[in-house]
């Protein structure tokens, strides 16, 4: 009897554990994934979008995968991890690519990506969203509603400004903020318009500390550019504000807020806890932070020996352990590092069933 009451209960913490970390959406199949955003989200649009040189097609990126892929990392990227955590077994392709199987969603993200104006060698958030909605009637309805939607943009807009306008004072660098975030909300309206309902966002870094920014402005030791995370922070308090109030006013819309600056923050602050040996250089690269040069064969580029040392693997991109820690938190974590509920219970709730109330 006690050994047929031990059978049932291992039987229970089994289907418990297989419940909990089932990836399925509601209707029990694995969502679609559809992501928006810059180089850290970018699988390979960005040698498809433009004949020019593009360094991430080129070893050593790609080294922990034993061959480049067009992503901006050694190995997986945030986006690829999570995706794998939702139930998807292969990455989704880049939009770009004429042959992409798109039934499982796919990457709208390109190098260079910004959410202000319209660069020609680039798309612009806008533009990224332009294409979803230009091909949305590829997917259903309902798939479009239950897909994942993850977002990383706004970087390159700061990093621009920032060196644009070193000397920048405090009004100037919140009204950039300002019109960064009002055009973001405009084009999220338009993703919304084209049937997205559950929004993965991942809030901005620390640009200040980006090996590329401290060696450019020539930072020393542990210091950064204020500036720039000083913009990074104000942006950061005003998204989470903006996505609730636009829960508040649709019904059905809901999102997880992921917060990669603190995240990166730990890391930064903290090496040998997450197991790092330097959080302040970068794997590949030269120059005094290794932050310039990667991946171009007319620079002599350091590569460092072992990869998951190393925050960063170049001057502004995550080595793929970062990103594997990323995006298990994005996927699973609480409401100290994601909120209001984590990517796992987004995926989990049919998006015909929220109420604005829940957010």
């Amino acid at each position: 009897m006690a050994k047929n009451r031990n059978l049932i209960c291992f039987i229970a913490v089994l289907a418990s554990f297989t419940l909990a970390s089932s990836p399925a959406n509601a209707s029990g199949e694995p969502p679609l994934l559809f992501t928006f955003g810059d180089s850290s989200y970018d699988v390979g649009n960005t040698k498809l979008f433009s004949s020019e040189f593009d360094p991430a097609t080129m070893w050593p990126y790609g080294d922990s995968v034993d061959y480049p892929t067009g992503r901006w990392s050694d190995g997986a990227i945030v986006p690829d991890l999570v995706g794998r955590l939702i139930g998807n077994g292969e990455p989704v392709p880049p939009v770009l690519d004429p042959k992409a199987d798109l039934s499982r969603g796919a990457s709208f993200a390109i190098s260079g990506a910004v959410v202000l104006g319209s660069p020609p060698q680039t798309m612009s958030f806008g533009q990224q969203i332009s294409k979803f909605t230009e091909l949305q009637k590829k997917w259903s309805d309902k798939e479009r509603a239950e897909a994942i939607y993850m977002i990383n943009i706004g970087a390159d807009d700061y990093l621009s400004f920032a060196k644009a306008h070193p000397n920048a004072n405090l009004v100037e660098q919140i009204a950039h903020v300002a019109n960064v975030l009002q055009r973001f909300s405009r084009d999220l309206m338009s993703l919304y318009g084209s049937g997205a309902r559950k929004l993965a966002v991942q809030n901005l870094g620390p640009l200040g500390c980006l090996p590329t920014v401290r060696q450019e402005f020539k930072k020393t030791g542990d210091t950064c550019l204020e500036m720039l995370n000083f913009m990074a922070t104000t942006h950061n308090e005003r998204l989470g504000r903006l996505l609730f109030m636009m829960t508040v006013a649709r019904r059905g819309l809901r999102y997880s807020l992921f917060d990669f600056n603190g995240e990166i923050l730990r890391r930064i602050n903290e090496p040998s806890r997450h197991g790092y040996t330097d959080t302040t250089t970068s794997c590949c690269g030269t120059g005094s932070r290794n932050a310039f040069g990667c991946g171009y064969a007319n620079v002599h580029s350091k590569l460092c020996s072992y990869q998951k040392s190393f925050l960063f693997f170049d001057g502004r991109h995550n080595t793929e352990k970062t990103d594997q820690d990323i995006a298990n938190f994005f996927y699973s974590g609480d409401k100290h590092v994601v909120s209001p509920v984590n990517v796992r219970d987004l995926v989990g709730k049919s998006a015909s069933n929220l109420a604005a109330q829940e957010i």
